[in-house]
């Protein structure tokens, strides 16, 4: 069945779950054609993540070890998500799919970096002193640390990432708890408030997309300096750099629309 045929099942929409499928999807269809710049941001850096996962599984089983390949195409697989949620208007889910994707490549760097903690973090100890001290190492700030002795710039960039993503909603604050509320009058004007889980083309909806669009160029970052050997191929470094230059402009075009800043 080609895209012309395709129709909706019966009873699609109906249910509340469905409904809001059906929304969703809309949306998505109105940022393909209204914010076509958006949308072609989020597709390149797509293909790109795609050739990464290409390489991944190409090399996976000569890998003396799997688990920096597998984390790359986990981070890939977490970047589509929040990039359809992104163009659905569900902004506030982003944060935490976002949050996984710097922390997927991350870690994907950090087992690359280290064939010994690949080994450790495969092996997760039962004694309770061991396991502290593997609890200690395996986390973001610990990998973070590490990240700063290789590129300091990056690992400064990682860390606000992961703040942005924490703050906007990856982890229950309080800068993120009315973000899907909507203050209205009715038709009296009286104050009230909705619940809005799919946001319009506002400046939420831009600081969303600028997050996960982000996420997905630090990710290939990550994979340009934990495999340097593909970079004649793939140049996923140059692409990078290009996907933040592309980001800018959307930035600068978007926030002279809207009248507000965005850093």
């Amino acid at each position: 069945m080609n895209e012309g045929q395709l129709k909706h099942p019966l009873g699609w929409g109906d249910d509340a779950l469905s409904h809001f499928f059906k929304a969703s999807t809309q949306n998505e269809f109105a940022t393909f054609v209204h914010t076509p710049g958006w949308h072609k941001a989020f597709s390149a850096i797509a293909e790109d993540l795609a050739s990464c996962t290409q390489y991944a599984i190409n090399s996976l089983l000569s890998a003396k070890d799997p688990a920096a390949r597998s984390l790359f195409m986990v981070a890939h697989n977490q970047y589509l998500a929040a990039a359809r949620l992104a163009s659905s208007g569900q902004c506030l889910t982003v944060y935490p799919l976002g949050r996984a994707v710097v922390e997927s490549a991350l870690y994907g760097w950090y087992l690359s970096a280290d064939e010994t903690a690949a080994a450790r973090w495969h092996d997760k100890p039962t004694d309770k002193k061991r396991r502290s001290d593997w609890g200690r190492e395996f986390t973001f700030s610990f990998l973070a640390t590490k990240l700063e002795l290789a590129n300091a710039d990056r690992a400064k960039w990682a860390r606000w990432l992961h703040q942005t993503a924490i703050d906007f909603g990856a982890h229950p604050n309080k800068e993120a708890l009315y973000a899907n509320m909507d203050h209205v009058r009715d038709p009296e004007g009286k104050s009230m408030l909705q619940v809005k889980f799919l946001q319009s083309w506002n400046q939420a909806a831009l600081l969303a997309n600028k997050f996960v669009i982000e996420t997905g160029i630090f990710a290939l970052g990550q994979f340009a300096l934990s495999f340097p050997e593909t970079e004649p191929a793939l140049k996923i470094s140059g692409a990078a750099a290009k996907h933040a230059m592309t980001l800018h402009a959307l930035i600068q075009k978007a926030s002279s629309i809207m009248g507000k800043r965005v850093d």
